[in-house]
């Protein structure tokens, strides 16, 4: 179909074509413009290791690579496995997000978002306005601007053709004294990478080193910033999900469950004031009441990841040991996993496809 002209508002604009920004596509019915500098499915900055019921709620499923049914930490020589409690999954990024994005209604395009004048969105293909923005744009916050506190890590990974040991590896190692390195298994390849809690960008040599340790070398990498904090979820009128908003999880580093599950919770919301059920100011508070119900447990992994920077690697997996007990696993997963299990998560009915246009 032909594009909409930047005369003609929209009702939602989203700026951002990954986890969060296709979500909240997915739970719009109304006039939605998505924006992205690139091609769907391009520009993986991810591991794209997830709970299989959020590729499920996105309409992924052929994307998945491998399933999982256990964390395994490994720490100075220790080996210590985490029954997970519901299954997790690698997946393709590319065929997950054009498997997604087959369930929205929205039109894309392929422009930079440069950022905005009230409520128009300026972008390399010119501006457009929207009645509702929403900022998806990952660490740039390219609508929503750099809130406070930002915590920022940063993780590269490359993945090779390589056998691993089924299940999710994490590796306290020396090659990367403040963070951790991973290999997760994803059918007939591996993905190594290295991740470091203080934002440090050099980390190619302590890939290397990890890689090296499996008999492996680093191939095509890629990556980027991790950005944490909780920080306000509407700005200005602007509604931001994911990592635009510091949605990714201190410790742990992940962050497509609960981009996934803001930006539901967002178009769900959004779609909620379209359909003349509630108001804009209500669902800027509901959206705000659904970010702050997991303040305390952000906290708690912020303070958790605090821990684990301080201590010897020694003890990390110690530590990691008293944790695998039965009931303390039970209590901890219990409550990571609930994290943003408020947001709307019902399936989507299966529009026609996505209309793209290119600028």
């Amino acid at each position: 179909m032909p594009g909409r002209s930047s005369s003609q508002p929209y009702d939602v604009i989203i700026a951002g074509a990954s986890f969060a920004g296709l979500a909240a596509a997915q739970r719009l019915r109304g006039r939605v413009l998505l924006l992205d500098r690139q091609p769907i499915g391009d520009g993986v900055a991810s591991a794209c290791a997830a709970p299989v019921r959020i590729v499920r709620m996105m309409g992924a499923e052929a994307a998945v690579l491998q399933e999982h049914g256990m964390l395994v930490i490994h720490a100075c020589g220790r080996r210590v496995a985490w029954r997970l409690p519901e299954p997790f999954c690698t997946f393709d990024y590319r065929a997950f997000c054009l498997e997604a994005a087959a369930r929205t209604w929205a039109e894309f395009r392929r422009a930079s978002v440069l950022g905005r004048d009230g409520s128009r969105v300026l972008t390399s293909a010119g501006a457009f306005a929207g009645r509702f923005l929403i900022d998806a744009t990952g660490p740039r916050a390219a609508l929503a601007g750099r809130g406070r506190p930002r915590y920022v890590a940063f993780g590269i990974e490359s993945e090779v053709p390589l056998a691993v040991e089924p299940g999710l590896h994490f590796h306290f190692t020396p090659e990367v004294g403040d963070g951790y390195a991973w290999a997760f298994p994803c059918g007939q390849a591996a993905r190594f990478g290295v991740l470091s809690y203080r934002g440090r960008t050099k980390l190619l040599p302590a890939l290397g080193r990890f890689m090296a340790r499996f008999g492996a070398a680093p191939a095509r990498v890629h990556g980027g910033y991790l950005v944490t904090g909780w920080t306000p979820s509407v700005v200005d009128g602007v509604f931001a999900a994911g990592d635009a908003a510091g949605h990714c999880l201190p410790l742990s580093g992940e962050g497509i469950r609960t981009a996934a599950l803001a930006g539901a919770r967002c178009g769900a919301l959004i779609q909620q004031v379209l359909d003349g059920r509630i108001s804009p100011a209500e669902a800027e508070a509901g959206y705000r009441t659904f970010v702050a119900t997991d303040r305390r447990r952000y906290r708690a992994l912020l303070w958790a990841n605090l821990v684990v920077l301080c201590l010897p690697r020694g003890w990390v997996g110690l530590a990691a040991a008293v944790m695998a007990r039965p009931g303390l696993l039970r209590l901890f997963f219990d409550r990571y996993l609930a994290m943003g299990t408020t947001a709307a998560t019902g399936s989507v009915d299966l529009p026609p496809g996505l209309r793209e246009r290119d600028a």
